[in-house]
């Protein structure tokens, strides 16, 4: 008997709890999914100069697309490009022209074959990434994407 009202006590306490977080994300004290501010952000990522660099052997693909990450509320902004010569010059090209585009390398890298840099840009952190996405298992060729990813608080991913 003991054992059934403590559970029937938990099960209630476990209800309140549920309700209650739903009644605080519903309230905007934990935010969740993309606003407004997202779109701006993303509009102003899209204007880093960065993402219209390319070798002169790789071609622009499709058009510059963004997307925001409702659970993290990180926006990234990107361009594909389709390659004629080897990867290691894509590289090579993307992290001689961050450089020079005032772009720092990880902590601790040595610049090697490095596909990820970030920037402060208005105050805010900025990660730019260089990536094929078939070595992470997707199907586009040769192809090879250049993102920017950040946040209304800074910082995104490589």
């Amino acid at each position: 008997m003991k054992r059934s009202i403590i559970a029937m006590v938990a099960l209630v306490w476990v209800g309140i709890v549920m309700i209650g977080g739903v009644v605080v994300v519903r309230a905007g004290l934990f935010p969740y999914g993309c606003t407004a501010d997202d779109d701006r952000l993303a509009i102003s990522l899209s204007t880093l100069g960065i993402l219209d660099a390319h070798p002169a052997s790789a071609t622009p693909q499709k058009g510059r697309g963004s997307s925001c990450d409702s659970d993290d509320r990180i926006t990234t902004v990107g361009q594909t490009y389709r390659p004629s010569g080897p990867r290691a010059g894509v590289l090579s090209f993307y992290r001689d022209v961050a450089i020079k585009d005032g772009w720092a390398l990880p902590p601790g890298d040595d610049g090697e074959g490095v596909s990820c840099f970030t920037k402060t840009v208005g105050g805010r952190g900025v990660e730019l990434s260089v990536r094929f996405p078939d070595e992470l298992g997707e199907e586009h060729g040769d192809d090879y994407d250049v993102d920017v990813t950040s946040s209304l608080d800074g910082g995104g991913w490589c």
